[in-house]
């Protein structure tokens, strides 16, 4: 056991401060860097993060043994460093994740791991993290993710989805819903039903709805609706929707003097419950192919219902992403987002602020998970890309599915 402890540390060494951030934060952070600089979508960045923190937590937790672990039952070491072994289990994902940033997340090892107390039980730790790490990629190696089916092109039925200005793009991702799910049972476990009828009045009160506040140009939209809009957008070259709310899991988690144990299973949960979201709501973009606001806005003359007057010229604030719209991506990342942090906390009123990544916008203050969530929900359609159901669908599926992991996964023992 001591030989294969110390060749692999010395294969991670080869590899390879204890700073302000503990190591389940300060990985977190590696792994939103990670996310930006490669440009990797929403629902792929869910699954990174949720595979290094499930490893995460197994490391600690196999060392703590206070809680049900996720998938791990490799027994740690006597004495192995829980620090080491949260690091060695985040190094061996992300590097895998990330292949492209491996050089540097093998300095930040060697940063991390020469900051520890020198003992043995880092060096074991380390060992033993690596060797959870390495269980966690081999149980998502065959998940789906990689399945490409061929491009999505929708097709030119009213209310379907097609290809939308200004770079028409095929569907991002259209096999995605069928991927493993992390805690559910599969993607459609809370499939919720389809979106309002083109002839229904539900529709065209949210065709009128969008069509005014969500154009570029709106002149019915607040300034602080604009706001709302900019700095919830999480679009190209930041850390996508998942990764904004890990953001803000750090600052509650700082704030709230969390142990690390406690943040090891906090970001596990979030990041289970948010990449199941994401393979959920991408079951249902496919499933309704629901066509967006400024393919429906631009031909809303030939959709069959004659109380949607048409606008060929319709832009909205925020450019379209290549994908379907019901339900919003956005909405139940937050909607389980939220979810698991007021279950965690054991109370949804925590106020907390949160910054933008992006557009210069001002800070937002939120005195409730929730409050985050629906504004964030909201924001998509102040910029004129989702129809008000798509939202409200969307974080009701997303609490449903926080529930079900806090419910069911990483319970005390």
């Amino acid at each position: 056991m001591k030989i294969r402890v110390l060749c692999t540390v010395v294969g991670l060494w080869g590899a390879l401060t204890v700073g302000h951030a503990d190591e389940v934060t300060f990985w977190n952070t590696e792994a939103l860097r990670a996310i930006k600089v490669t440009g990797m979508n929403p629902p792929m960045a869910s699954r990174a993060l949720a595979i290094c923190h499930t490893a995460i937590f197994d490391a600690v937790n196999g060392i703590d043994q206070t809680h049900v672990p996720y998938r791990s039952t490799l027994p740690a070491p006597p004495g192995a460093l829980r620090e080491a072994a949260a690091a060695g289990a985040a190094y061996r994902t992300l590097a895998a994740l990330f292949p492209s940033q491996g050089a540097y997340l093998q300095g930040r090892l060697k940063m991390r791991f020469a900051q520890m107390p020198n003992s043995l039980g880092k060096y074991t730790g380390l060992a033993y993290g690596d060797a959870v790490g390495k269980d966690a990629l081999f149980a998502r190696a065959n998940d789906g993710s990689t399945f490409n089916p061929g491009p999505f092109v929708g097709t030119n039925t009213p209310g379907i989805w097609r290809p939308t200005p200004p770079a028409f793009l095929s569907g991002l991702l259209p096999a995605w819903g069928q991927v493993v799910p992390f805690a559910l049972r599969s993607g459609s476990q809370f499939r919720m039903g389809p979106p309002p009828a083109l002839t229904s009045l539900q529709y065209e009160t949210e065709y009128a709805e969008v069509k005014s506040l969500g154009k570029s140009d709106s002149v019915t939209r607040t300034q602080d609706q604009t706001n709302i809009a900019l700095f919830w957008a999480d679009g190209a070259g930041t850390v996508t929707p998942p990764g904004h709310w890990n953001r803000i899991a750090q600052g509650v988690a700082a704030a709230q003097g969390n142990s690390l144990s406690q943040n090891a299973r906090l970001f596990a949960l979030l990041n289970m419950a948010m990449a199941d979201a994401g393979i959920a709501c991408w079951d249902m973009k496919y499933q309704y192919a629901c066509w967006r606001p400024v393919t429906a806005i631009q031909l809303g003359d030939a959709d069959t219902n004659p109380n949607t007057v048409g606008d060929p010229t319709w832009a909205p604030l925020i450019v379209t992403p290549p994908f379907p719209s019901y339900t919003s991506g956005h909405a139940t990342f937050s909607g389980s987002a939220a979810t698991i942090h007021a279950l965690f906390y054991g109370t949804d009123a925590i106020s907390f602020t949160s910054s933008s990544e992006g557009f210069i916008v001002p800070d937002r203050h939120f005195t409730s998970f929730s409050g985050a969530a629906n504004e964030s929900s909201s924001s998509r359609l102040y910029g004129g890309i989702h129809f008000r159901s798509d939202n409200e669908v969307g974080v009701t599926m997303g609490q449903n599915i926080g529930q079900f992991v806090f419910d069911n996964y990483l319970r005390p023992n």
